[in-house]
């Protein structure tokens, strides 16, 4: 495999030379075993606990999309991961519950396709969330509107979602029938990496089996009494198209809590921030402050009320991730302290005994 049509380049080269290290991408995880496609075809890696032990932090895992250096072990003739190139980017969210950890959904990502469909799953407030996430990677995102062939009027739901996003283009297709599916392999190129993110039942796996030109996917139907759609996906996993480019194929996100600086957000509404400068209070909160001058758009109609809650809404969301966040990160350097100090203990009570 030319390891320059899976994104390869010489930055990667000249970070990590080490001759015995067989570069490398992972195409699909499952615990600590890897399936990874190098010039030699794809090998299968483990994930050795040496590696586990030497790094600080979970986001150091290598994902679907890392590039990593194996080793070969001579002795049980196997591969291990034993080097994680730095990532170009990473698509990430907050785990599930409780708990400020990071999940890292896929790295190295040029385009991002949100998939939603013109049904109940539609939701424009959602679409704001994956856009925010996006925003914070520096891709490309492309939002693809699925099963139009259900539906006599798409441009309504064109319209509505340019209304959050003027700057992005906004495809309808139908994965099924193959309706305008050349508009959306326009943004698969070779060397090139496309994520594809959205809630389940939308027909990601359909329209990655179009791309293939053949049934590759498992693809489940959505269920009538709700029209939700069912989990079929189960792993992330990086497929190479034939016509060049890469698409990994992600789970349906059920719960979807950003992960994010801030500035996501700030790209998202940069027609409300850069209303806020011409605030009377540089710190208005937009709210009962006088001569508001974002208040008064909304109430002049050139802001839509549901967006500026939206803008509110995420704010506060990531004001508390925030908040959570600095919380996570200081118990983290406590308990890396405590064991700095339990082994320079050890040291001191070995040096004694001798």
């Amino acid at each position: 495999m030319d390891l320059i049509e899976l994104g390869w380049n010489d930055i990667y080269t000249r970070e990590n030379n080490d001759i015995e290290l067989i570069p490398g991408r992972v195409r699909t995880q499952s615990g600590k075993h890897y399936g990874v496609i190098t010039q030699e075809g794809e090998l299968n890696a483990i994930l050795p606990n040496s590696y586990l032990n030497r790094i600080n932090d979970k986001s150091e895992i290598p994902v679907v999309g890392d590039w990593v250096g194996l080793r070969k072990n001579p002795e049980v003739k196997t591969y291990h991961i034993d080097y994680l190139y730095k990532r170009k980017n990473k698509l990430s969210r907050k785990v599930s519950g409780a708990k400020s950890e990071e999940q890292i959904i896929a790295s190295n990502i040029d385009v991002v396709f949100i998939v939603t469909s013109v049904d109940a799953d539609f939701n424009v407030r959602r679409l704001e969330r994956y856009l925010a996430m996006i925003y914070e990677i520096n891709a490309q995102p492309v939002i693809v509107l699925n099963k139009i062939d259900k539906i006599k009027d798409v441009e309504s739901y064109r319209k509505e979602t340019e209304g959050i996003c003027q700057d992005i283009p906004v495809l309808a297709i139908s994965a099924t029938e193959g309706n305008n599916i050349d508009d959306v392999g326009k943004y698969i190129k070779s060397g090139k990496t496309v994520v594809l993110i959205g809630s389940s039942g939308v027909g990601k796996s359909t329209l990655i089996n179009q791309l293939l030109g053949y049934s590759r996917q498992t693809v489940g139907e959505t269920r009538e009494s709700d029209d939700k759609g069912r989990h079929i996906t189960s792993t992330r996993e990086l497929i190479i198209l034939p016509n060049g480019g890469m698409i990994i194929d992600n789970p349906g996100i059920r719960e979807l809590q950003l992960w994010s600086s801030g500035d996501g957000i700030s790209e998202l509404f940069k027609d409300i921030e850069d209303l806020s400068r011409f605030c009377k209070f540089k710190d208005c909160l937009h709210e009962k402050e006088p001569k508001c001058a974002v208040r008064k758009a909304v109430e002049e109609g050139k802001i839509s009320n549901d967006r500026f809650m939206s803008y509110k809404k995420l704010l506060r969301e990531q004001e508390y991730f925030q908040l959570r966040l600095n919380t996570y990160e200081r118990r983290k350097k406590d308990k890396r302290f405590g064991k700095m100090c339990r082994k320079v203990k050890d040291i001191q009570r070995l040096k004694g005994k001798n």
